[in-house]
């Protein structure tokens, strides 16, 4: 590698070294393992042909065929049935815990601190497959404090939510394998308007990241050619478990009140015995 500087051969050499985990790491992520700079990393990904870093990363994700697995792709191994349950108990466990223990504690903090806000508005986002993730937070949220809203899968629509956003409201995206350019689009949208993004995302790293504030990396793969949501909806539920420790005081009022006026809603069911 006579053509790189000494920093640029640092960042080759932690490259083919960690190859590919650290080349899809944030630009400072890699920065940070290689020891050097990102303008280092920028410089040294663009003697390698390419434009920028994002580029480098989307090539590099093209390269990772594991990636682009789904559920017609992947090979499926036949197996007894006792054998296979087993298997899908195990990975399923693993990938719950492997995505509570891959955190920062101190991020995990900083999302709460942020989430409990409630001069902030929330806006929620999901992809095709992480739209339940999403609409669980979202449930839990409108509970606990105001001003929460479930963008739709329908752009025109998500452009009517970002025409509320002001400076420093939340953005919680939720963008795993086979990234959705839309989610990115909506972002990068959201990121110009100021604001503050938060992006739960599998072990490849969703090009969200690029603008995100915090980023939460989930294990999505299980022994079934399905990708699984358990990490995102069990790192969804410790966040739930603490906004509830610090809402409380003013989300029980919150709560009791809404009771009341579905109270008011309530239709028995006639035709099963229901009511008087």
């Amino acid at each position: 590698m006579p053509e790189l500087t000494r920093s640029e051969r640092r960042a080759a050499q932690t490259l083919l070294a960690r190859y590919p985990t650290v080349g899809l790491e944030s630009i400072t992520g890699f920065a940070e393992t290689a020891r050097v700079s990102s303008a280092t990393i920028q410089r040294f990904v663009t003697k390698l042909g390419v434009t920028g870093y994002p580029e480098f990363r989307r090539l590099l994700r093209d390269e990772v065929s594991v990636v682009q697995e789904n559920a017609l792709t992947v090979q499926r191994v036949n197996h007894d049935e006792t054998r296979r349950d087993e298997r899908l108990r195990k990975s399923l466990v693993a990938a719950v815990e492997t995505s509570l223990s891959a955190f920062d504690l101190r991020e995990f903090a900083e999302v709460v601190e942020l989430l409990a806000d409630t001069r902030r508005r929330v806006f929620l986002l999901g992809g095709t497959f992480t739209l339940p993730v999403a609409m669980h937070l979202d449930f839990h949220l409108r509970k606990m404090r105001p001003r929460v809203t479930l963008m739709t899968q329908d752009m025109p629509r998500r452009c009517d939510a970002l025409i509320e956003m002001r400076r420093n409201d939340l953005f919680v995206v939720f963008d795993i394998r086979r990234y959705q350019p839309d989610i990115i689009l909506t972002a990068k949208m959201a990121s110009e308007k100021g604001g503050v993004l938060i992006l739960f995302t599998d072990q490849w790293v969703s090009d969200v990241e690029a603008f995100a504030r915090h980023t939460f990396r989930c294990k999505v793969d299980a022994t079934t050619p399905w990708d699984t949501i358990v990490g995102l909806v069990a790192l969804v539920e410790m966040i739930v478990a603490e906004l509830d420790v610090r809402l409380w005081p003013t989300a029980q009022p919150r709560l009791e009140a809404l009771n009341r006026l579905r109270e008011r809603t309530f239709v028995p069911d006639r035709r099963h015995g229901g009511g008087k």
